[in-house]
C-alpha cells in the first residue's frame, strides 16, 4: 500500500471517531469522482482524444445526409454519412453523448465513436456490409439537390483537416459548405452572411454547397469566375 492510501485511510478513520453519537451509520467507502474528459486543445495532433457533452444539433452535408453532430460547446464531430442512419437511430438532439476520435483542428474531431452516455448505445465508423449502405451514383444523388439561399450570422466556422475554412454554420442552424479555395471573403463567428447554391432541406435542417457568397443577398458575389 503506498504512503499515500495509508494517509487517506488514517483521515477517514480519524474522521469517523470524531462523529457524534448522533451520526448516520458509516456507508460504504468515498469514491473519488471520474477525472475530467479529456478536450481538445491543440490543432494538428493525431492521437486519440474524448470529450464529452450534450448534442445541440445535427449536421447534414448538402445532400441531407447526417455527417456529423455539434455539441452545445462547439465541439464539433464529423462522421461519415453511411452511418446516418445507425447514428440518428442511436443519438438524438439533446442526449449526453462521449466522443472519441482524432482531433482535425481546435475544436473539431473526427469520430471513431459515439457513445450514447445513459445507455452506452455505442455507433462506430466502420465500412459498410457489402451490398449495403452504397452510395448512389453522382447524377441520382445529384436530383437531390434544389436551389436554396440563406442569410444570418455565422454561429460556427466549419474546417477541414488543416484547419481551412469549408463552410459555416449560420445562427438559424443552416449550413453552408464552400471550397476552401473559392473563400473571397473573411468568414468569422459573428458576421453577417448569405450564400446561394445546391442542397437540401429536410427535417433536420437545411444545408448547401455555395455558388455565390456574400454579407447579404443583395450583395452575393459569385465563387466561380464563368468563362468569357
Amino acid at each position: 500500500m503506498s504512503t499515500h492510501v495509508i494517509t487517506l485511510s488514517a483521515a477517514l478513520a480519524f474522521g469517523l471517531c470524531s462523529l457524534s453519537a448522533r451520526a448516520l451509520p458509516p456507508g460504504p467507502a468515498p469514491q473519488l469522482p471520474p477525472p475530467p474528459p479529456q478536450r481538445l486543445e491543440a490543432p494538428g495532433l493525431m492521437g486519440q482524444y474524448a470529450v464529452e457533452g450534450q448534442v445541440q444539433r445535427m449536421l447534414i452535408n448538402p445532400y441531407g445526409e447526417v455527417d456529423g453532430l455539434r455539441l452545445s460547446d462547439g465541439t464539433i464531430a464529423k462522421f461519415p454519412p453511411h452511418m446516418a442512419d445507425a447514428l440518428t437511430a442511436a443519438i438524438k438532439v439533446g442526449d449526453a453523448v462521449r466522443i472519441i476520435g482524432r482531433a482535425e483542428a481546435r475544436g473539431t474531431v473526427r469520430a471513431d465513436a459515439i457513445v450514447h452516455t445513459s445507455s452506452g448505445r455505442t455507433v462506430y465508423d466502420q465500412p459498410p456490409p457489402v451490398g449495403e449502405g452504397r452510395t448512389l451514383p453522382p447524377h441520382l444523388r445529384a436530383q437531390r439537390l434544389q436551389p436554396q439561399q440563406v442569410e444570418g450570422r455565422v454561429e460556427t466556422v466549419l474546417t477541414g483537416r488543416r484547419g481551412e475554412a469549408n463552410g459555416v454554420i449560420l445562427s438559424d442552424g443552416s449550413i453552408v459548405r464552400f471550397p476552401s479555395e473559392s473563400l473571397r471573403l473573411s468568414v468569422q463567428a459573428g458576421a453577417p452572411f448569405a450564400a446561394s447554391g445546391l442542397g437540401t432541406r429536410n427535417a433536420f435542417g437545411t444545408s448547401l454547397e455555395a455558388v455565390s457568397m456574400g454579407t447579404s443577398l443583395s450583395a452575393l458575389q459569385p465563387l466561380y469566375d464563368r468563362a468569357p
